[in-house]
């Protein structure tokens, strides 16, 4: 397990350098991810869970990419393509990968607090240097914390991937 968390973390670390330093990842780092997530979580919990948890986070992630698509949609009253300039596929890959690793309330948890530090960064980004068009790392971001998570996760002993007592868990025997 601890060689599984040191190569997730080398994989986090890496999506951390590509983002900030060249605002774009190597697009094999988010199905790496990925897969090591979900061989980490079967080990831990078991397939069902993961798949159980699968389930609800990737629908809850579909549900917002869709609102979003949809506030864009109805602010310039045309469709648009959300990865042309507003969301990265890195972004939208790295919150796909972390669907095998975060259990539903802990994902919300974490994307949303995710998005807080992100508008911080930009505003803080945004007073220093003073670009009027400015892209924000947003998966570099989020790879940061995670790592962040893992650590205190494993330090603490917490488990990230269930959700004792959650509605959902009826689902998975």
């Amino acid at each position: 397990m601890l060689f599984l968390l040191c190569a997730i973390l080398i994989v986090l670390c890496t999506i951390v350098y590509q983002d900030f330093k060249y605002r774009a990842v190597y697009w094999i780092c988010f199905p790496l991810l990925a897969v090591l997530f979900g061989v980490y979580r079967i080990i831990a919990n078991g397939l069902p869970g993961l798949l159980t948890n699968i389930l609800f986070t990737g629908c809850f992630l579909l549900l917002q990419l869709l609102i979003l698509w949809l506030y864009f949609v109805i602010k310039y009253r045309k469709p648009v393509n959300l990865t042309n300039g507003y969301l990265g596929w890195g972004d939208i890959l790295f919150l796909l990968a972390v669907c095998f690793y975060l259990s539903p309330v802990n994902y919300i948890v974490f994307y949303v607090v995710s998005l807080i530090v992100s508008i911080i960064y930009a505003l803080v980004t945004r007073l220093i240097i003073k670009k009027e068009e400015l892209t924000i790392p947003l998966a570099g971001i989020q790879a940061f914390l995670f790592v962040g998570i893992l650590i205190a996760g494993m330090l603490m002993h917490l488990n990230l991937y269930e959700d004792p007592g959650a509605f959902y868990n009826l689902l998975s025997p």
